[in-house]
């Protein structure tokens, strides 16, 4: 199962539209993916789930390990049937909560294996990592997308400073993730990447910065494209 060394563990969530007023887990769920002509708030299941990633015949694949139905609060509170685990009803949990404990139970058959988890900018915040560092320690990493407005930071330099107090956690704001995209796309290099089945040139640019939303040192990895770039940061 693991590639290069590591466990590569998938992290999202999806809606499973119904049409049954008691099917168990559904509620109006809002759906960002909607088309013009689709409800925004369709009667759905929202399911959270993990997944092994592994290269098969030169492609991804990801192989689901677990899941759960996410239950809104507002749901749980009105006591609504479809709400209710063998009749009784059940504590809430977010989105974050159920990603963090599905990927310890995984972990616990991994002892001393890094695990990257691989996930949107949704999943990619200090409520999934933190919490996996305090049980899992430095064997555990996330792989994400960056907001394009989330402000980036530089090193602080050690013992640069002869003020009195802590030493900085963060050094100088470097800009906004779109900033410093603008700003390397001239110094961007070329690379071969295996992807999608064959090695392609792909044109990308990196920098170590700090996140305040990690609270610790990333490395960010913009890839441009022709009309359009992507940035993906790593804590590896």
């Amino acid at each position: 199962p693991l590639s290069d060394g590591r466990l590569m563990i998938a992290l999202d969530d999806f809606i499973n539209p119904k049409t049954g007023r008691n099917i168990f887990g559904c509620s109006h769920i809002f759906d960002h993916a909607a088309k013009d002509n689709q409800s925004k708030y369709p009667w759905a299941q929202n399911v959270v789930l993990i997944g092994l990633l592994k290269v098969i015949k030169g492609r991804w694949a990801c192989l689901p390990l677990s899941q759960r139905f996410y239950l809104p609060q507002k749901a749980i509170n009105a006591k609504s049937d479809n709400m209710r685990v063998a009749g009784k009803v059940v504590s809430f949990q977010t989105k974050l909560q159920q990603a963090v404990e599905m990927v310890i139970q995984v972990a616990q058959h991994f002892a001393g294996v890094d695990i990257i988890i691989v996930c949107d900018s949704w999943f990619g915040n200090n409520g999934l990592f933190k919490p996996l560092r305090t049980k899992l320690g430095n064997f555990v990493h996330l792989l994400s997308r960056l907001r394009s407005n989330t402000v980036l930071y530089s090193i602080p330099k050690i013992g640069s400073s002869k003020k009195p107090g802590r030493p900085k956690k963060y050094g100088s704001r470097l800009g906004s993730c779109a900033e410093m995209a603008a700003a390397f796309m001239a110094y961007a290099s070329t690379y071969h990447v295996f992807l999608y089945g064959k090695y392609r040139e792909v044109n990308a640019y990196s920098q170590i910065v700090m996140l305040k939303t990690l609270k610790c040192p990333v490395r960010v990895v913009w890839v441009f494209r022709k009309t359009q770039w992507i940035a993906i940061f790593s804590t590896d």
